[in-house]
């Protein structure tokens, strides 16, 4: 092979110059090269114009927001802790962030929801916390706002489902209220929405005993869409055993009164992965004229992100869970965009390096999903250094925004769970042809 001549080899040592001087731009400041060049631009801006909308000077722990966004006024329910940085621990309550869209930090107000001891309407929150608020918008005043706790009496921390009004033009904070749900095609039979109604039910759709696996509490995990003249959702329910969560699925639920009683309907069947590890957890909601459709994590890696539909026709009977995509650890996050962007989903990926950072940190995967949720393709991938969580998507006025949890104060470094913060993903990019 000839010797490249002195202008070759010139262009050649430049070329190599640039490129370790890029390396190194990139090690001082902490960005991951695990970044392909065509997303770096997109996740730094993505990241940098992201503001925190909790309440940092006192919040030890902040985790796992819902949002909705109201005549330009952006509200984000979370459950937070003052007291440790941990999950469902003693102190953890349940918060509503209020802020101004266009200059949350600055504008970024708090109404404490609800916490152990709350006692109103005749009802009063036992144990020691409350978890999972999401948020529901009845109307441009209204916000009715669900999470999880117990009464004294109950033998588990997340035992039944609450909701509180928030009436957005006094700032009025309504009193407790208990869900109620009707099981097996029996409206006439009221009961609590409670693991032992939800148990029976999965009886009724799965065989006698089955319900009784399902075991260990339960979670107000899903979103809420109205559609077809009702509200739907869906009621999580697991198991776990030697500290870990080995069975868990989700029930899906309607409701004719905005969420104050529901009609449990079906549930995919997570005996069905498999995996020693049969999860169908915290579902993105979406539906078309003929399907509605459950977007879950399995939690496991070789699983991934799945699917579940069911006929609009037969509500009561899921199909099997099919892969979808990668990795399927983290809530999902689905929002109907309409044409022509269709459905964009937030999805959870495998963690990289955050060098020069001892941390490791998830990518979070932007994805565009084709009407018939046949097509997954990736648009782009996100990495913030101080973690992506538990996005949450929301349109408004043609632009989706997102609330995530992070990190920023390393609190505990490993889980980046001490702030919710708000960005915006960049429509322009999603607009390309897939």
């Amino acid at each position: 092979m000839p010797l490249p001549d002195r202008s070759s080899a010139l262009r050649l040592g430049l070329l190599l110059a640039l490129l370790l001087l890029g390396i190194t731009v990139h090690g001082v400041r902490g960005e991951t090269p695990a970044v392909p060049a065509d997303d770096s631009a997109l996740s730094k801006a993505f990241v940098e114009q992201a503001q925190i909308v909790s309440k940092p000077a006192t919040e030890q722990y902040a985790h796992q927001s819902s949002l909705r966004i109201v005549k330009g006024i952006g509200y984000a329910v979370y459950q937070c802790n003052e007291t440790t940085p941990e999950e469902n621990k003693s102190g953890q309550i349940a918060r509503l962030a209020i802020f101004e869209i266009a200059n949350p930090t600055a504008t970024a107000r708090w109404v404490d929801i609800s916490a152990a001891g709350d006692t109103s309407n005749g009802l009063t929150i036992g144990g020691k916390f409350v978890s999972a608020p999401m948020l529901h918008r009845l109307d441009d005043d209204t916000l009715r706002i669900f999470f999880t706790s117990r009464f004294a009496a109950d033998p588990g921390p997340a035992f039944r489902v609450f909701f509180k009004d928030y009436t957005i033009s006094t700032g009025a904070l309504s009193g407790l209220h208990a869900a109620r749900c009707t099981i097996a095609k029996q409206p006439e039979v009221m009961l609590d929405l409670t693991p032992d109604a939800i148990q029976r039910h999965l009886d009724f759709l799965f065989g006698a005993g089955v319900g009784a696996q399902f075991s260990s509490g339960l979670s107000t995990a899903g979103d809420f869409l109205p559609f077809d003249g009702q509200l739907y959702s869906t009621i999580q329910i697991k198991n776990s055993q030697d500290g870990r969560t080995r069975l868990l699925t989700n029930v899906l639920m309607r409701s004719a009164d905005q969420g104050a009683t529901w009609e449990l309907l079906g549930a995919p069947d997570p005996r069905l992965l498999p995996s020693a590890f049969q999860i169908l957890a915290e579902p993105a909601l979406t539906q078309d004229s003929n399907h509605i459709y459950l977007h879950l994590r399995s939690n496991v890696d070789t699983t991934g992100y799945v699917l579940s539909k069911a006929a609009k026709s037969d509500l009561y009977h899921f199909d099997a869970p099919v892969t979808k995509w990668t990795f399927g650890i983290g809530r999902p996050a689905i929002c109907d965009c309409g044409a022509p962007l269709g459905l964009v989903a937030m999805f959870t990926a495998p963690t990289v390096h955050m060098f020069p950072y001892t941390v490791t940190r998830n990518k979070c995967d932007v994805v565009r999903i084709d009407p018939t949720c046949t097509t997954y393709t990736r648009a782009f991938s996100i990495i913030d250094p101080n973690a992506v969580n538990t996005p949450f998507l929301q349109l408004y006025k043609g632009e989706i925004y997102v609330t995530y949890t992070t990190g920023r104060r390393r609190l505990i470094p490993k889980f980046g769970t001490s702030e919710i913060v708000f960005s915006k993903l960049p429509r322009a990019a999603l607009a390309q042809p897939q």
